[in-house]
């Protein structure tokens, strides 16, 4: 069983999905961090979020700013019943982390950091076109951790 895992959310079904499978691969006494990833003041301003906001026209800073504290707000909600769900099938040793920047990078960087041995996620299953315009974290995960176990949780329909 692994001893130090990282659990992703958005706050999804898709994503609580994932949660399930924490008690079958960590350690009763094994440490967790949740982990959401939220847009940085510098993607809100750049039109470039990985949530797809279409802002049209201008925004200042102070907006953006307002745009990124409500997506904390939410991701903390999110963060919150993450926690309550594992502690509740056993699992006590749980932290959560609010990041802001690119879903794919903050993830591997976490982990790396945090000397993780297994990242659990769940993946949306998108294929062909829909994941090369949409992109995929869990692909962007898999292809630049090295040495740290992934699963990806494929949710049923």
């Amino acid at each position: 069983m692994y001893q130090n895992a990282i659990i992703t959310t958005d706050g999804s079904d898709v994503a609580a999905s994932a949660l399930k499978h924490a008690p079958q691969v960590v350690a009763p006494d094994g440490r967790i961090v949740v982990v959401e990833v939220v847009d940085s003041v510098g993607q809100v301003l750049a039109k470039t979020t990985p949530a797809g906001f279409e802002l049209g026209g201008m925004v200042d800073a102070g907006l953006a700013e307002e745009i990124v504290a409500a997506q904390r707000g939410e991701a903390q909600k999110h963060l919150n019943a993450a926690k309550a769900a594992l502690m509740a099938a056993g699992l006590k040793n749980v932290e959560t982390v609010i990041l802001d920047g690119t879903p794919g990078d903050r993830i591997v960087e976490l982990a790396s950091t945090r000397k993780s041995d297994v990242v659990i996620m769940s993946t949306h299953g998108r294929s062909g076109l829909r994941r090369v315009v949409l992109g995929s974290v869990a692909d962007h995960v898999l292809r630049h951790l090295d040495n740290v176990a992934v699963l990806l949780v494929h949710p049923t329909e």
